[in-house]
């Protein structure tokens, strides 16, 4: 062992032996879990952005609660109790500093036991920020594991790939050896899924992956197509683990992690749209697989300790799978109904103008996205329209949501508000005369 080597091992001691003082008590609850007869042979934890400053900050404490939650799902399950591994793709930390990989390195050390395999990628984004693509050989100093890795656990291949050491996010020789890896894994069982970690989405698959939203890239595309068994799991938009959208497929299966952050989405084509509350946003994935290969994947509130909905994917090794794709689903959702009897409530606060809009009903693998207002006046002219959430992104979503307040003068308009789903299929309008 070098002289870096044996500092970064002394200090990283010191950060692990705090690690077990800063972090708060808790115990973890148990999700209420749907019963069915689904009984795993392998189960693992996945998110990504812990955006970890410094031991004992949010991203620590989020970091600690996702892996104890984990392990109490576990072991409430009478079938299965291992949790096999833990998984980070990407932006582990905030800013890249020695001291923020040693946070991650200690609150897992602290948090997972023998038994259980912790993976993680590095991002070319917030973990680079301070040395660059230097940021791979930190990694590994600190936690003594590989930044490109091929690991079977439980007789399930997990490949991960994390930035490049140069100016290119991903080189040509680290495609070819994800093609290689990824060939290999399906020549050793061509049923089972291979579970590909990366930072960035695939562009064009999960939401947020798209040009227009801005956080998908497309150098592992041609790659990933030639694998119908790849299970692509990924971060780095912070958009929403439980949106329907956040699982596609089509050549291959796409799923965006959430991550423990914060929420971020893209309305109208516009990404950097932030919720209130956005730091409230704490998803994780627990994904089990069973005898038949089908692929359960929970949504976990970690905050909230509350499994939010569960994707079944049983078409591992389907080729043009249809059952996630957006169109298959877009073409099967219903529009949004807002129940028997509902009604806007209005309230006026000196100049503003204050809407509520009761949450509307959606059916199953569905959410209301979003609500659109329009302010109409006598002359048939619209003189104010906004949009706001659903907030369908959080666990205990409210009952009601109201517009921010907006200005308007003189009498006899028609304010009208709908309801629009994940798909873009909108509900009739409720109307409110001013």
């Amino acid at each position: 062992m070098n002289t870096v080597s044996s500092f970064l091992s002394i200090i990283l001691s010191i950060f692990t032996y705090f690690a077990s003082m800063v972090t708060p008590s808790f115990t973890a609850p148990v999700p209420e879990i749907p019963q069915d007869d689904f009984v795993p042979v392998m189960r693992f934890v996945a998110t990504s952005d812990t955006h970890i400053q410094k031991l004992g900050d949010k991203g620590c404490e989020r970091t600690s609660a996702m892996i104890k939650t984990a392990y109490a799902v576990s072991e409430a399950d009478e079938d299965y109790k291992n949790l096999d591994a833990v998984v980070f793709s990407g932006d582990i930390t905030d800013n890249g500093f020695i001291g923020s990989f040693m946070a991650f390195a200690a609150i897992t050390d602290t948090e997972i036991r023998e038994g259980t395999q912790r993976l993680a990628v590095v991002s070319k984004a917030h973990d680079s920020y301070t040395f660059f693509n230097n940021s791979l050989k930190l990694f590994t100093g600190i936690t003594g594991q590989e930044t490109d890795f091929h690991r079977v656990i439980g007789g399930f291949h997990f490949i991960g790939v994390s930035r490049s050491d140069t100016l290119k996010h991903y080189t040509d020789e680290q495609v070819e050896w994800l093609d290689e890896n990824i060939a290999a894994a399906v020549e050793a069982d061509p049923e089972k899924p291979v579970f590909v970690f990366q930072h960035e989405h695939v562009q064009d698959t999960v939401y947020g992956s798209s040009k227009t939203d801005g956080w998908g890239l497309d150098v592992f595309t041609q790659v990933l197509s030639k694998y119908p068994q790849v299970v692509h799991i990924s971060g780095h938009s912070h958009f929403p683990a439980n949106d329907p959208r956040a699982v596609w497929q089509g050549t291959f299966t796409a799923i965006n992690d959430g991550g423990l952050a914060y929420f971020e989405l893209a309305v109208d084509g516009k990404n950097g749209q932030f919720p209130e509350e956005k730091d409230r946003m704490s998803q994780a994935l627990i994904i089990e697989v069973d005898a038949d290969n089908r692929v359960l994947v929970k949504v976990l509130d970690v905050d909230e300790g509350k499994i939010m909905c569960e994707f079944l994917i049983d078409n591992i090794a389907e080729k043009n799978k249809e059952k996630y794709s957006f169109e298959s689903r877009g073409e099967k959702a219903d529009a949004p109904v807002f129940p028997d009897g509902a009604s806007l409530a209005y309230e006026k606060k000196g100049l503003k103008h204050y809407i509520t809009v009761p949450q509307a009903d959606v059916s199953e693998d569905n959410e209301v996205f979003v609500y659109r207002i329009s302010v109409i006046n006598k002359n048939g002219k619209t003189v104010h329209e906004d949009w706001a959430f659903s907030q369908y992104f959080f666990s205990d979503m409210p009952e009601s949501i109201t517009f921010d307040g907006f200005t308007l003068w003189g009498k006899g308009c028609t304010v009208k508000v709908c309801a629009e789903d994940v798909w873009g299929n909108t509900s009739d309008y409720l109307e409110f005369e001013i």
